[in-house]
């Protein structure tokens, strides 16, 4: 009798195991991104990913050559890979199909698109398994957003309009799906109290939200800044409550250069506070090779262009428009044209 019990629970064993590792592989947002990508992958256009790099924010992208939204896809990452390229977002695209489809494909699109690509190897599943059968995806193209901190933030279509937004906040460190949604009731009574001119009970669920986590809930003290400053006119409170949140992120460079710019340069502010954005921008300059930082030089050139000095800030958009990579130096360049253009115009008052 226990030789056959014993046998009925090693047989139970066999098939909950499998079960019980299909259960722990499960892909999910939250879940650590896969590795070996270089392994198992053979790469047709750009560098194999061995490793995920700490200063990327990567898309990994399933395709195939014969899907037509796929292919309506293409253009779209291109143009996010040479936008965001240089602030450190690489796409990979990965087809199941065999390496001389997919390179041949990838040389017929030539330029158009201009991003990583990959074929699995033959006879190789593990990266289809590990992704998209892991995550119960069916469909293509499918993208998987994957943050500095090598976690999975966002699974979609990359053609969705919700994916840029995504992507955008992951490239600035700002993006949580789960503390945000954790956060979103405390968001919700403060908005009502602001509402009601509750102002004090509305900052102080506000700094409740944004103290479980800074620099991703950002948004947020913006949000109570502008609160303060504009509906309750209370501008000393503003003034401390902004400078606390700058000192909350002192050590994420996106973070201080997004502040810096947004205090600067936001066209929706009603209220602004130069002093603020000037001590994001000392909060970036002290930091580690910010001087040779094209995204740090621009954020310091718009807080030089809001205080009126446009030479100072024409002289650090050119900085920033030389040390930028190529495919972000037109971007700079519109902006160095319209400071150049103020500056004239202030010389010859």
């Amino acid at each position: 009798m226990r030789m056959h019990l014993a046998a009925i629970a090693a047989a139970v064993a066999l098939v909950a195991s499998p079960f019980a590792s299909a259960q722990e592989s499960k892909l999910k947002v939250g879940s650590k991104a896969p590795e070996g990508l270089a392994e198992h992958l053979d790469f047709v256009q750009g560098e194999a990913v061995s490793s995920y790099a700490q200063d990327k924010v990567y898309v990994i992208e399933f395709w195939a050559t014969w899907c037509a939204p796929c292919k309506r896809s293409i253009p779209h990452l291109t143009e996010l890979q040479r936008d965001y390229g240089p602030r450190g977002l690489q796409i990979v695209g990965i087809s199941d199909e065999p390496v001389e489809t997919v390179r041949k494909f990838v040389k017929e699109k030539g330029s158009a698109m201009d991003y990583a690509v990959a074929a699995q190897k033959k006879d190789d599943t593990h990266i289809y398994q590990t992704w998209m059968k892991a995550a119960g995806q069916n469909g293509i193209p499918c993208a998987f957003v994957v943050s500095r901190k090598g976690e999975i933030v966002h699974i979609g279509n990359p053609l969705d309009p919700n994916f840029d937004r995504v992507l955008k906040l992951t490239l600035a460190n700002r993006y949580d799906p789960e503390l945000t949604s954790r956060v979103e009731p405390t968001i919700a009574a403060a908005r009502a109290a602001a509402k009601r001119r509750n102002y004090k009970e509305a900052e102080g669920l506000y700094a409740k939200a944004i103290a479980e986590g800074p620099v991703t809930l950002m948004d947020y003290s913006f949000e109570c800044w502008r609160m303060l400053g504009e509906q309750a006119s209370d501008d000393a409170k503003a003034k401390s409550f902004i400078t606390a949140t700058i000192d909350g992120v002192k050590d994420d460079r996106y973070a201080l250069i997004e502040a810096a710019t947004y205090l600067a340069s936001d066209p929706s502010l009603k209220k602004r506070d130069l002093d603020a954005a000037k001590y994001a921008a000392g909060k970036l300059k002290a930091m580690s090779g910010a001087m040779q930082d094209p995204d740090t030089l621009a954020a310091l050139a718009a807080v030089s262009a809001a205080s009126g000095d446009y030479s100072g800030a024409a002289e650090m958009q050119y900085d920033a428009w030389m040390s930028a990579a190529p495919t972000a130096k037109p971007a700079f360049k519109r902006a160095l044209e319209v400071y150049e253009t103020k500056s004239k115009g202030a010389d010859a008052k």
